[in-house]
């Protein structure tokens, strides 16, 4: 999931939200940041009757700098990330969690060099860990990257909140895609999409429509069964004899 967030209010509540409910179901939790933010984080987690200090002993909450949960000898290099990433879930199921939770922060705007890397990363994410219990939600100031680099976000994250709720994302693309600069590929794919949300609606009204014609058909039926009984057609009255 991505996180394209206007204000640290906004922030803080879809973090929270997220990792409260990576505890409660077992997983790992790696929140990366700063220790202020961590720090803010356990004060709220305590307010929802989460012990922060035991979830930490326990190792199911753990804090990480960015240098030490992103970078390989001081440099981001996304192919070993994920191989990193692979190892932390396998970590995480031998300790016995359900799973593996993180989220990061992009504090500052990158270079062209680290962007490309970052989408290269956030596109490849979903195709090596679809079928694996890990989640990730990567926060992204929409004061420190430009609307340019939000638009590449949405290409590559399936889902997105926004202002507080978690959204199916429309324009996500498949890594092949995200990563192209094929025009006429992505216009393709785009019209596609137009057609298919446009053929899910048209079935969600036909529904729609059957069920409250269905309703009605058995609204008469059970008029006419009381007819034929001799009952009101509002149903059995009760009253004294």
């Amino acid at each position: 999931m991505c996180l394209p967030f206007e204000t640290e209010t906004e922030k803080q509540e879809a973090v929270l939200a997220f990792i409260h409910e990576g505890l409660t179901s077992g997983a790992r939790c790696v929140f990366t940041g700063t220790p202020e933010e961590f720090a803010k984080l356990n004060e709220s987690l305590e307010e929802l009757g989460i012990c922060s200090k035991r979830a930490g002993a326990r190792g199911a909450l753990v804090f990480r700098t960015v240098a030490e949960a992103y970078l390989t000898g001081g440099e981001f290099d996304p192919t070993a990330l994920i191989a990193r990433t692979e190892e932390q879930i396998e970590d995480a199921l031998r300790d016995g969690f359900t799973g593996l939770r993180r989220t990061g922060e992009l504090h500052e705007e990158p270079t062209d060099e680290l962007w490309r890397k970052t989408i290269w990363y956030e596109s490849r994410i979903n195709e090596h860990f679809g079928r694996r219990p890990f989640a990730a939600l990567c926060r992204y100031s929409r004061a420190v990257i430009s609307p340019e680099r939000v638009c590449d976000l949405l290409r590559a994250h399936p889902v997105a909140i926004v202002r507080g709720e978690a959204c199916d994302n429309p324009f996500y693309e498949r890594p092949e895609l995200a990563l192209s600069d094929d025009g006429q590929a992505r216009l393709n794919w785009q019209l596609r999409q137009l057609l298919v949300q446009h053929r899910a609606r048209r079935r969600a009204e036909t529904k729609t429509v059957s069920a409250v014609a269905a309703a009605a058909e058995l609204a008469a039926e059970l008029s006419e069964l009381r007819s034929s009984l001799g009952l009101p057609a509002s149903g059995p009255q009760s009253g004294s004899d």
